[in-house]
């Protein structure tokens, strides 16, 4: 079934216009498509049930979002035994869930949800500059409004502060104002991130901490990813450029490679893989660095240098 959504989701990403990569092959991952349209990048977890999307995968795709500048969205069908409704943002460890017919609506229609599901029920955001514009509007005090919905006063007061409030009582708001008062989720800035991202000390191969240590000493920011096709994000200081880059010695690096530079192209984004020997087939979208070349590197500039001068060496080969 889960494939099914996969399907579904990639063909409305195509019919759209966006470049898209899927990850199928490469598995556990906090996210499974990447896609792309013009400076617009989203981060799409896949689930037929999204029950199954855990605590740490969500806050992986969150940090990847923020250091990508991409909108992390999860599309499924079923939460525990409920089938998601259309129309309706959930929530999953701060990420937006919605099943694939609001996706539809999203992303062909550019229609944005108008409802959430919370704790208690379904509820929306509210336009509290227009509640209380309309209000004085009509000569009506917060005492007669709260009557007709059959609330405090308080609570009235707090709508036009930018409370939210159930659908009942937005209609009914709505039916007394004559207005429309309900205003659409912004799907892409539905996540709050926190202001700075921790440099975690990661559990890995001694050679591979190395890598990182060597990385860091040279002014890199270091963020360390478990769950995707690359095992760190790195970043130069005083350089907004966001690098993909791989460091696990494997058997499978070739592959890992391939979809390295399938996420790097859709994204414009660099990729890099560190290796302690040679690999013998080269890559048009990732370049490579032996780990001994790190030692001939002394700064981060120096690091972004060497990394473009790759690139371009690649792309006159091509």
């Amino acid at each position: 079934m889960q494939i099914g959504v996969l399907q579904i989701v990639l063909k409305i990403l195509k019919r759209a216009g966006f470049a898209v990569t899927d990850l199928v092959e490469t598995k556990p991952r906090c996210f499974d498509i990447v896609a792309r349209k013009e400076d617009e990048a989203f981060l799409i977890k896949v689930l037929y049930n999204i029950d199954s999307f855990k605590l740490e995968m969500a806050q992986e795709m969150k940090k990847i979002a923020k250091l990508l500048n991409a909108v992390p969205l999860v599309v499924g069908e079923k939460f525990k035994l409920d089938f998601l409704e259309r129309g309706v943002v959930y929530n999953r460890y701060g990420l937006p869930v919605i099943n694939t017919a609001t996706f539809y609506d999203f992303i062909i229609d550019e229609i944005s949800p108008m409802v959430y599901s919370a704790p208690g029920g379904y509820y929306v955001k509210l336009d509290y500059e227009k509640i209380r514009e309309v209000r004085e509007e009509l000569g009506l005090s917060l005492g007669e409004m709260a009557k007709y919905l059959g609330v405090s006063r308080r609570t009235v007061k707090k709508y036009e502060e930018g409370i939210d409030t159930s659908v009942e009582n937005a209609l009914k708001l709505e039916e007394l104002l004559g207005t429309y008062i309900i205003k659409a989720i912004d799907l892409k800035n539905f996540v709050k991130y926190e202001e700075n991202l921790e440099e975690e000390k990661p559990e890995m191969e001694e050679s591979e901490a190395e890598i990182v240590e060597q990385l860091r000493v040279l002014g890199i920011k270091v963020y360390p990813i478990k769950h995707a096709p690359f095992d760190l994000l790195t970043r130069p200081e005083e350089c907004e450029e966001t690098i993909l880059t791989g460091i696990k010695q494997v058997r499978e690096i070739k592959k890992r490679v391939k979809v390295l530079g399938r996420v790097s192209e859709v994204l414009s984004t660099k990729a890099a893989y560190i290796v302690e020997k040679k690999v013998s087939e080269p890559s048009d979208m990732v370049v490579f660095l032996m780990k001994e070349d790190l030692e001939c590197i002394f700064s981060a500039k120096d690091f972004i240098t060497f990394i473009n001068e790759k690139t371009e060496s690649t792309e006159k080969n091509i």
